[in-house]
């Protein structure tokens, strides 16, 4: 679980519409991936803010553990290329983890972190995605290091902040 919601959490990425596949996020818009539209919710839900310099800095919420729930945010640059959002698997410095809504006290928290950030090495550097329609929403296809990870692929869909999705099993 951690594996697949870590490599979403900074692929995330807007699906492929026209020249921009961010198009939905400079509207405010929030991508929720593997979703359940019934019960509102996500196993992450990433968002993106646009400097006036074109840096993109995309905040992602992602559930590592079900139960207990343990959710890490953080935020990461990105960069668009090639029709594909990519970002570094590094840079959780500052990524702040919960358990069960509460904040982690300091030791679990960088107990977590070196979990989170081993998994990330084991990976690899860098995580591009790409969307397909599918269905009502789209398909998360991971790349990682250039490679397909077909077993990291997740279905997403785009929602407004105010329609109530929450990261949580």
């Amino acid at each position: 679980m951690i594996t697949l919601a870590l490599a979403l959490a900074f692929a995330a990425a807007g699906p492929l519409q026209a020249a921009d596949p961010l198009g939905p996020a400079r509207e405010g818009q929030l991508q929720c991936h593997s979703p359940d539209p019934a019960r509102k919710t996500c196993a992450a839900l990433a968002g993106y803010t646009f400097a006036a310099d074109g840096t993109i800095s995309n905040q992602a919420e992602v559930m590592l553990n079900p139960s207990p729930l343990i959710v890490m945010r953080d935020q990461s640059p990105v960069v668009v290329r090639d029709g594909a959002v990519c970002g570094p698997m590094t840079g959780l410095d500052d990524a702040v983890f919960t358990i069960e809504g509460q904040p982690a006290d300091p030791q679990t928290a960088e107990m977590i972190r070196g979990q989170v950030s081993a998994a990330f090495a084991q990976l690899g550097t860098e995580v591009c995605t790409r969307y397909t329609p599918q269905g009502e929403g789209w398909l998360a296809e991971a790349f990682i290091d250039g490679r397909p990870r077909p077993d990291l692929n997740q279905p997403v869909i785009w929602v407004s902040p105010t329609d109530g999705y929450s990261v949580r099993p």
